[in-house]
């Protein structure tokens, strides 16, 4: 195999961010009027910085769709729309991925086979033409929220990425080859049973550690009084030896214990599912006292950005947050 392109740092220059919009059949039908209000206060805080690809379900009405866009607070010249047949929509996972030779999408089987994805898998293709540049497509089984890079290094969280669920008969030796050859990246760092109570992607590194520049990294951090206490801590313990190993200076986030405002089970709340665009970071935060604490940590990892605070708890309902809603598509070298 040709060695592709090297995956982009989310700091690299970035032309634009897909968002696909929730419909009230999918699996947000349990909280669709709230998630869809969430879904307005992305969409307008991204569209004040940035140009949106906006993903439209055909069981959706576009005309009455755009007749809401220009009643809301959403800048409508940055927001272009599609009409597609998705899934579901945490497009992070199966959205393209931006190297410095074009785009690349991995194959999406929802998390393992546990949920139906035939439609997701096929919308990287689909969006050629948004791109002005084809998307190529590999065999390989694996998701944009399991993969975190500084352009140097890849960070891993080992749980969803060397799993039978997605592709049987490899071990991490064969999958670091293979991410040499389709991702560029020569050096990994790696976690190992970081999952969180509720997590149903078995742990994407988006949800618990990031990289804020070179040799920053910022992650959720320990809390005694949470469910799960014993896995932050092995955090903190893995991402301190990594850190230690690689130079790199750490931040800790503060790591709420939230319950379904639905069920009352527990959900993978975190704040390191934030979004960097261009000199922007998009933080989710839940209603929560720790909110304006995460909001300090962030200000503090990225000195020279500014940190915008999106409300984002009816996106836990579904285990995910702004991070796993969107895909920034890079500005090609």
């Amino acid at each position: 195999m040709k060695v592709a392109g090297q995956l982009l740092p989310e700091w690299a220059p970035v032309q634009s961010v897909l968002l696909v919009w929730p419909y009230p059949h999918g699996d947000w039908q349990i909280n669709y009027a709230e998630v869809a209000e969430c879904y307005w206060g992305i969409l307008s805080a991204l569209s004040q910085e940035i140009t949106i690809g906006l993903l439209l379900h055909p069981s959706l009405n576009r005309a009455q769709f755009e007749e809401e866009v220009q009643r809301r607070s959403v800048n409508a010249a940055n927001v272009n729309i599609r009409v597609t047949h998705y899934d579901d929509t945490w497009v992070r996972d199966y959205g393209p991925l931006s190297t410095s030779a074009g785009y690349i999408a991995y194959t999406f089987n929802g998390w393992g086979g546990k949920y139906s994805a035939l439609n997701d898998n096929a919308v990287p293709a689909g969006l050629a033409d948004f791109l002005s540049a084809p998307v190529k497509k590999y065999d390989f089984v694996c998701e944009g929220g399991g993969l975190e890079t500084d352009g140097e290094t890849l960070l891993v969280n080992a749980n969803c990425i060397v799993d039978e669920n997605r592709n049987p008969g490899w071990d991490r030796a064969a999958i670091e080859h293979y991410f040499r050859e389709t991702l560029g990246l020569q050096k990994f760092a790696w976690l190992d049973d970081i999952c969180l109570t509720g997590d149903d992607t078995d742990g994407h590194i988006d949800t618990i550690a990031r990289f804020a520049s070179p040799g920053r990294v910022v992650y959720a951090g320990p809390n005694l009084e949470h469910v799960d206490a014993e896995i932050l801590a092995s955090l903190h313990q893995q991402i301190s030896a990594l850190a230690e190993a690689n130079g790199w200076e750490l931040f800790a986030l503060p790591s709420p214990m939230y319950r379904s405002l639905v069920d009352e089970r527990f959900l993978p709340c975190t704040y390191a599912n934030f979004l960097i665009v261009n000199d922007c970071v998009f933080a989710p935060i839940y209603g929560l006292r720790e909110d304006s604490a995460a909001i300090d940590v962030l200000t503090k990892a990225f000195p020279r950005s500014r940190v915008i605070p999106v409300r984002c708890e009816a996106l836990l309902e579904q285990h995910g947050s702004l991070h796993c809603a969107t895909m920034q598509i890079a500005r090609l070298p």
